[in-house]
């Protein structure tokens, strides 16, 4: 009897010590990859990247956004690179994966970029990651895209059909994100409106906003339920949604190009101006 209550208590102890051990490699915050800024230099067309979850995957986003340029004159290279239901954790891991590692979006760190377009969130707000979770590997990207140089255009959390997803889920995970929710403080995972809310937050709070494109994504859909067409299921934009997006990301990306253009007009103007007050005096 003693034997098997022994047993039972070390299976037991197992399973809790594994299970910790799980959890703490899905939820843990784990630190800056090191990495040295490449030079950059001037990009003869306008050098555009893609990360992110499934909303990034295959051809069709890429060939929007090039096509979206291409109407307004303007030639682009584009590259995309996108794992199928990854968190912002992996995303983050897989700009700094050797080349040859499966999902390996190392390639943006080294093409001399100009801008990057992260779409992510819809992953995490389905795992119940958390909101503090997003927004800390959120800020790992946007602020390692910066300091490389590269114009960080974040789409904020996506609308869509959440409370479906979640619903869908087996009972292992229900239980799994249930029991993460009440032992771990990673946010709020009942709500997009929380994901969105702490994300925004640490864009101010880390004055990544000034370095930053932030396009919100309401400005697509603001409600899953009323605008269906825009998608092709409960997680996924259809290509009606997808051409929205992308138009709305090009417009983001050509004001911010319109205003750096006016950077330097402004500048000389100023400085003339103090010329002649000078001149006068």
């Amino acid at each position: 009897m003693k034997l098997k209550l022994r047993l039972l208590l070390l299976l037991l102890l197992i399973v809790t010590t594994g299970f910790g051990f799980y959890l703490y490699q899905r939820y843990s915050f784990e630190k800056r990859h090191a990495f040295v800024p490449e030079k950059k230099h001037r990009n003869e067309v306008l050098r555009v990247g893609i990360i992110g979850d499934s909303w990034a995957t295959g051809i069709t986003i890429d060939t929007i956004i090039r096509d979206e340029f291409k109407k307004r004159g303007i030639n682009t290279e584009v590259i995309s690179f996108g794992q199928p239901e990854a968190k912002t954790k992996q995303i983050y891991d897989n700009l700094y994966a050797n080349p040859g590692q499966p999902y390996s979006s190392s390639e943006i760190l080294h093409h001399n970029l100009d801008y990057c377009i992260i779409l992510a969130g819809t992953s995490d707000a389905e795992g119940e990651m958390g909101a503090k979770f997003y927004a800390y590997y959120c800020s790992l990207i946007i602020s390692d895209l910066a300091r490389n140089n590269i114009e960080p255009v974040f789409v904020t959390m996506p609308e869509f059909g959440f409370k479906e997803e979640t619903d869908s889920l087996d009972i292992l995970k229900k239980v799994r994100n249930e029991v993460s929710s009440l032992l771990i403080d990673n946010g709020n995972t009942r709500s997009l409106d929380g994901y969105r809310k702490q994300a925004n937050e640490m864009l101010k709070d880390t004055h990544l906003k000034d370095s930053t494109i932030v396009v919100p994504f309401n400005l697509v859909c603001d409600d899953y339920e009323k605008h269906k067409i825009l998608y092709r299921n409960t997680g996924h934009l259809s290509t009606v949604g997808k051409q929205k997006m992308g138009k709305l990301i090009v417009e983001y990306i050509l004001q911010k190009e319109k205003v750096a253009r006016m950077k330097p007009l402004n500048t000389n103007i100023v400085e003339l101006g103090r010329v002649k007050k000078n001149k006068r005096a």
